[in-house]
């Protein structure tokens, strides 16, 4: 008979497996993730800069191929560069970068020494309006001005003929490049002040006090003393509006093009959008490639500036003692400058849209024409299924393409931050690259992307939101890299020491954490995006309306009073944002 035995020890848990197993599983998920989100910046980045270099030396006349037979030439570059029309655009290109720069910086550097550095009455409120126009696209401020400085009928120029008794078109001309000078330095200023606002709030006045107890001047010190301590920020905050005035749209189109003042920007785009004719993407290219080069040089200059930035240092552990000037009788002048300033960059061109938006004609503003006011051109526009659309549009924009670049941001960012990769520094140039091209560049590089592409994109709204999110990657990472760098990885080593896997750790410990900065970067992109004309107007079509690019049409096609109104809303929309913008964030200085 069989003898049965019957084992009588505990029964022994399950042995967990290996810390090693269990790190190289984590070791896979993050590996996946990193390879995927870098060929993915890749795609995004190098993918247009690549298609834009080919089909430069592209035949282009019988269409678009880049792919066998290759029917390369030279014929692009050769026409590009041998038209005397070439080199007359860059020239009016450099004149209108430089001049709405030092108006720009002119302006900034004043207000912010008088806000950061002096007694000004009402600091905060100066602060205020003088952040306020962000919220008025570059477009919208170009109509307003085009509806006061019109030769013909602009309001201004009607109240001068009416007070001074003149005859004939002007004296101002909105349709020239002192008035796209004027308008764009006005639309640099706000950004360019918070640029360089907190260094001057920071910069320590003793090398001052030196200077001027050895007997300089004011302009002494603010020449050989005060510039070039802030040398380096001045650099940078130069070099970003140098990139943002080149590829600029919106100015230029509005009153550039009336007065045949014509800059890179829209020569790219006057030649991808003939009146007539096949687009010639060829040459669209060439001069795609020439605006990268004009956008990319300066930063050269900046590399080797800010390679000696201790050289620069005031605030330092001893003897730094920020302290405001006392303008004596000087400071409600000041104060009245500033309201000035406020009136004219702000708050007047909002009002002449307002008032356009509510009269069926343009004339001069009287008591009289405050009775024909009406709010049919309210009624007409915002009953149209075509505005329906555009809103919706605009809103599926801007909100996907700020949730795509903020997630992709945040992953680079921790691969930058957190990867012990000898080439982590490679996604971190990738990621600023966008930066550095013009919006309309890459406009261009996308829209030839896909004209090629088996994939449906071309001509609906989700082209757009792929160039959006290529373009303002670098934005996010600007804030998710500081934001990750900031977090302990302490935190992330207890998590997974528990027992956590990957996706916990980012839900329970980084997102949490980095709420306010993701929250801050999507309404930025947000607020980017939905002012945003270039990109939209390279990639319109039928089907991928919004709001800026209908602006723009009801513009050119003589709808002032439809322009108005949807300037108005658009308007609306981005003060909107920008103020939850500044209360989230608490400070107002990354409105």
């Amino acid at each position: 008979m069989t003898e049965l035995r019957v084992d009588t020890r505990p029964a022994q848990p399950p042995t967990a497996p290996p810390a090693a197993v269990r790190r190289r599983r984590r070791l896979t998920v993050h590996g996946a993730i990193n390879i995927i989100t870098v060929l993915v910046l890749v795609y995004l980045v190098i993918g247009p800069i690549l298609m834009l270099l080919l089909s430069s030396f592209e035949d282009t006349r019988a269409g678009v191929r880049i792919r066998p037979p290759f029917p390369w030439s030279s014929a692009n570059f050769t026409g590009v560069l041998g038209d005397s029309q070439t080199y007359r655009v860059l020239g009016t290109t450099v004149v209108f970068a430089a001049a709405g720069l030092l108006f720009a910086f002119t302006v900034s550097l004043v207000f912010a020494w008088l806000v950061e550095r002096t007694d000004l009455p009402a600091r905060g409120l100066v602060y205020v309006l003088l952040v306020a126009p962000t919220g008025m696209p570059g477009l919208i401020s170009a109509i307003a001005w085009g509806l006061l400085l019109n030769p013909t009928n602009g309001y201004v120029n009607v109240a001068l003929h009416n007070v001074f008794g003149l005859h004939g078109s002007g004296p101002l001309n909105a349709y020239s490049l002192p008035a796209m000078i004027f308008v764009q330095g006005l639309a640099l200023v706000p950004l360019t002040f918070l640029l360089i606002t907190a260094s001057m709030r920071n910069m320590s006045v003793s090398l001052e006090d030196a200077a001027r107890t050895s007997g300089a001047g004011p302009w002494t010190i603010l020449r050989k003393v005060s510039l070039p301590l802030l040398r380096p920020v001045l650099i940078g905050a130069g070099i970003y509006q140098f990139v943002t005035v080149i590829e600029a749209v919106d100015v230029p189109l509005v009153l550039g093009l009336p007065g045949h003042v014509t800059v890179f920007s829209t020569q790219v785009y006057r030649v991808t959008h003939p009146a007539f004719g096949l687009p010639d993407y060829g040459a669209s290219s060439t001069y795609g490639i020439l605006l990268l080069t004009l956008a990319v040089a300066p930063l050269l200059i900046y590399n080797r500036t800010v390679r000696r930035a201790q050289d620069f240092a005031t605030v330092t552990g001893k003897a730094f003692r920020p302290r405001r000037q006392r303008l004596g009788r000087w400071r409600w002048v000041a104060f009245g400058a500033s309201m000035l300033y406020a009136a004219v960059s702000f708050v007047l061109p909002l009002l002449v849209l307002i008032y356009a938006s509510l009269e069926p004609y343009i004339g001069s503003i009287s008591v009289s024409s405050l009775q024909h006011m009406t709010l049919a051109g309210y009624r007409k526009t915002l009953s149209t299924d075509l505005f329906v659309s555009s809103l919706g549009h605009t809103l599926v924009v801007g909100l996907t393409a700020s949730f795509a670049a903020m997630l992709l941001s945040v992953l680079l960012s921790w691969i930058i931050v957190r990867s012990k990769s000898r080439f982590a520094w490679m996604a971190d140039v990738l990621a600023f690259i966008p930066h550095a091209i013009p919006g309309v560049v890459i406009g261009l590089a996308v829209l030839l992307i896909y004209l090629l592409l088996p994939v449906p994109l071309y001509g609906t709204v989700w082209i757009i939101v792929v160039a959006m999110a290529t373009q303002y990657i670098s934005l996010g990472t600007r804030l998710t890299t500081g934001g990750i760098a900031q977090i302990q990885q302490g935190l992330e080593e207890a998590a997974q020491a528990s027992g956590a896997r990957a996706s916990q750790v980012w839900r329970h410990v980084l997102l949490p954490l980095l709420r306010p900065v993701l929250l801050n970067g999507f309404l930025l992109v947000f607020l980017a995006t939905i002012k945003n004309l270039t990109l939209p107007l390279m990639l319109q079509s039928s089907d991928n309306v919004v709001l800026s690019t209908l602006i723009w049409d009801r513009w050119d096609y003589g709808d002032v009073t439809g322009a108005a109104v949807l300037s108005v809303i658009l308007t609306a929309v981005t003060v909107t944002a920008a103020l939850v913008l500044r209360r989230l964030s608490g400070n107002g200085e990354q409105i």
